[in-house]
């Protein structure tokens, strides 16, 4: 992803991504590792997680964290520290929505198969 996207991302939610931290810790500080087209399933996804990440911290008082965000068999792959089922369950929406999303332009898409 663009510095610039990356940037927009790191700035609405910086708790959640540590992109300064040890890479044995978490890999955000290898930055964000899908294309342009993704950002703005990314910063949906995001949106909808706020006040589940606010709630669920509440009550576990556990914080929630973003420790990787990746493109792997084309789709995306959302990983974290802590959170819920509803959580998880929206992690799990937004990775299958980014297997209908081109992650070079953002549009309609579908997996192709890679070579051989």
């Amino acid at each position: 992803m663009s510095p610039e996207l990356e940037r927009r991302l790191v700035d609405r939610w910086p708790k959640w991504f540590d992109t300064d931290g040890d890479v044995q810790r978490t890999s955000m500080s290898l930055g964000f590792q899908v294309r342009d087209g993704w950002f703005h399933l990314v910063w949906s996804l995001c949106e909808e997680l706020e006040p589940l990440v606010a709630e669920c911290e509440k009550e576990t008082g556990q914080p929630f964290e973003v420790l990787q965000v990746k493109e792997k068999f084309g789709g995306l792959r959302f990983y974290v520290s802590g959170g819920n089922t509803a959580i998880w369950d929206r992690i799990a929406a937004a990775e299958a929505e980014s297997l209908r999303t081109c992650e070079q332009c953002g549009g309609s898409g579908r997996v192709r198969p890679g070579p051989r």
